[in-house]
C-alpha cells in the first residue's frame, strides 16, 4: 500500500532552524531503520545485517533504509566524516536532483519512482575514495541486481572501484525512468486513439492527469543529463576511463529522457485541444439537429394552432375526412422541409 501523507506543510517543521539541523521532513511515515553492510574485491563478497567496518582495505557498500532511527544514520555518517549540511538533505526528503561535492566524497540525490506498492522517494547517495552509501526512504528491492552483481564471480563491479558501483545504482534509478516513460509513451498512444476515434469515452480530467504524471517525470528528470555532464568533466572526481564511459552511456540515456519528456508533453497538450474541439463538433451536430427539429415543427406548430381556433365555419371541419386532409397536409410539409434541408445539405 502506498504511504499515507502525515503532514501537507512539511517545511513548518523546520522553520527557525539554524542550517543543518536534522530533523525529518517527508510528506510519508518513517520507516525502521534497517542497515546492511556489503564489503567485497575481486575475490569475494559478503553482507552483514548492521554497520560493519571490518576489512577496510576492501570495498564497501553501506546500504541504508528508513529514517525513523536518525541516531544510527548520523552514527554511520560520522565514520566517513559526512557534512551535517549534506545529512540534512537526508532527511529534507523533497529536494530536486543535484550533485555536490565535499572535500572527501561527493553526493548525488535523486527519485526513485512510485510503484503499486511503494510511495515516490528520495535516494541519497555518498561516495568516497572505496566507498558508498545508499540511504533511502523505505524498503526498496530497486537494487537487488546490483546485490546480484557483487555476489556474482564474473562481473566486473566487484573488481572496480566504488566509482562503478556507484554508477550501477544511478544506473538502475534512469532504467526505472525510462521504463515509466515508455509507460506514459503507450499510454498517450492509446489516449489519442480515443480522443480521435471516440472522443466520448474520454474525459479532459483523464486527460489531466496523464498530463501532471508526464510533467512530474519531467521535472524529477530534467536535471540528469547536465549533471551527469558535470559529473564526467569535474575535476574534483577522477573517475577513470571505465566509469566515464559508463556515465556517457547513461547521459545519452538521460539526452533521450529528456526529449521523451518533451515530445509526451507537447503530445498531451494537442490532445486536450483535439478534445475540446471534438466536444464542440459534437455540440454544433447535437444543435443542427435539434434546429432542424425545430424548424420542422414551426410550420406544423402554425397549421394546427390555426385550426385550433375556436370559430363557427373552418375550412374542412365539417367533412369526416377534414382531419385526415389536414394530416396528411402535416406530413407533406415535413417532407418538403426535409427534401429542401437536404438540398441545402444543411442535413
Amino acid at each position: 500500500m502506498l504511504n499515507k501523507k502525515t503532514m501537507p506543510l512539511l517545511h513548518k517543521r523546520k522553520e527557525g532552524m539554524r542550517p543543518g539541523s536534522l530533523v525529518y521532513v517527508g510528506d510519508t511515515e518513517c520507516e525502521k531503520t534497517r542497515i546492511l553492510t556489503h564489503i567485497y574485491d575481486s575475490d569475494t563478497s559478503e553482507t552483514f545485517e548492521g554497520f560493519s567496518m571490518e576489512h577496510p582495505e576492501k570495498q564497501r557498500w553501506i546500504e541504508i533504509s528508513g529514517l525513523s532511527d536518525i541516531k544510527d544514520v548520523v552514527g554511520v555518517a560520522k565514520e566517513f566524516t559526512l557534512s551535517n549540511l549534506s545529512l540534512e538533505d537526508v532527511f529534507s526528503t523533497d529536494q530536486r536532483m543535484k550533485l555536490d561535492y565535499y572535500e572527501n566524497y561527493f553526493s548525488f540525490t535523486l527519485r526513485i519512482l512510485d510503484t503499486p506498492q511503494k510511495a515516490e522517494e528520495q535516494l541519497s547517495l555518498f561516495v568516497g575514495d572505496n566507498w558508498v552509501i545508499s540511504i533511502v526512504e523505505h524498503a526498496s528491492d530497486i537494487f537487488g541486481p546490483v546485490v546480484t552483481y557483487l555476489k556474482d564471480t564474473q562481473t566486473t563491479k566487484r573488481k572496480a572501484n566504488a566509482h562503478l558501483l556507484f554508477h550501477a545504482l544511478v544506473d538502475r534509478v534512469v532504467d526505472q525512468y525510462l521504463v515509466r516513460a515508455d509507460e506514459l509513451d503507450q499510454q498517450t498512444e492509446d489516449m489519442e486513439t480515443l480522443v480521435i476515434n471516440s472522443p466520448e469515452k474520454v474525459t479532459a480530467s483523464e486527460i489531466h492527469k496523464l498530463k501532471r504524471r508526464i510533467l512530474h517525470l519531467r521535472r524529477i528528470t530534467l536535471p540528469l543529463k547536465d549533471l551527469l555532464a558535470n559529473l564526467i568533466r569535474s575535476e574534483q572526481v577522477e573517475l577513470g576511463k571505465p566509469t566515464i564511459h559508463l556515465f556517457g552511456d547513461t547521459s545519452d540515456h538521460a539526452l533521450w529522457l529528456n526529449e521523451e519528456c518533451e515530445m509526451l508533453r507537447d503530445t498531451v497538450s494537442g490532445l486536450m485541444e483535439v478534445y475540446l474541439s471534438s466536444l464542440d463538433v459534437k455540440m454544433n451536430t447535437i444543435m443542427k439537429v435539434l434546429t432542424i427539429i425545430s424548424t420542422t415543427f414551426i410550420p406544423l406548430t402554425f397549421l394546427t394552432g390555426l385550426y385550433g381556433m375556436n370559430f363557427s365555419y373552418m375550412p374542412l371541419s365539417t367533412h369526416y375526412w377534414g382531419f385526415y386532409a389536414m394530416l396528411l397536409c402535416c406530413i407533406l410539409v415535413v417532407i418538403f422541409m426535409a427534401g429542401w434541408f437536404k438540398k441545402k445539405r444543411w442535413w
